[in-house]
């Protein structure tokens, strides 16, 4: 599905990744943790093709869908006219427009981006990452600003995708969710991958405990 293979970038001076190498397969998904600043957006941005690694190299088939920020959208214009711009970007049927909204439960689709709330606003960005039969969505904090009701429409729309065969990455800071949903979590620290778990190992339902050995905290 994808393939990283010793990714390294800098941003300035800074070195934001390190020698990243790890493969994603259909039906998996994989977890990101990590404090702000450890590089898992710009991680996220690479694999979107937003950035150029380095050196390493990623590699993937299939078209990716992405909810990184909400970011991207005309605040001037109304929910359905920014997702109507998103399926011409995508060549999707505007059909998906409906679809999505209804997955969602966005009931103010006519109304305008700017006088959303937050949550709504989060709510429209995952519609639009869920637009199409992508084989790969990225997710980066997903559940930023979304009340419990669309904390659980998320889970089983994202439950759903991976039934058919969608991967995903998902980056959190509410570990809980991550266990619930993730096949396996790599820990990103300073730049690299310190360790990676499976949902088949016991320190899976202690992701808190081992992020704080860690990061040494």
């Amino acid at each position: 599905m994808i393939a990283l293979q010793n990714i390294a970038k800098k941003l300035g001076n800074k070195i934001v990744l390190e020698s990243i190498s790890f493969d994603l397969y259909s039906n998996e998904i994989v977890g990101l943790i990590g404090p702000n600043g450890s590089g898992k957006t710009t991680l996220l941005n690479l694999i979107m093709g937003l950035l150029s690694p380095d050196s390493g190299t990623i590699s993937h088939n299939g078209s990716i869908g992405a909810a990184v920020s909400r970011k991207g959208f005309f605040e001037g214009m109304t929910v359905i006219d920014n997702l109507k711009v998103f399926a011409q970007l995508k060549g999707q049927d505007y059909s998906e427009i409906k679809r999505v909204l209804d997955l969602f439960a966005i009931e103010y689709a006519n109304s305008r981006f700017d006088k959303l709330s937050a949550g709504m606003k989060q709510r429209v960005a995952l519609a639009q990452a869920f637009m199409g039969n992508h084989k790969l969505i990225l997710l980066d904090e997903p559940t930023n600003h979304l009340d419990i009701d669309s904390i659980f429409i998320l889970r089983s729309a994202i439950e759903a995708r991976k039934q058919q065969g969608t991967a995903f990455i998902l980056t959190s800071h509410v570990l809980t969710e991550l266990e619930k949903l993730c096949n396996r979590v790599l820990f990103l620290i300073n730049g690299k991958v310190r360790k990676e778990i499976s949902s088949s190992e016991a320190e899976f339902t202690r992701l808190e405990a081992e992020y704080l050995k860690l990061s040494a905290r």
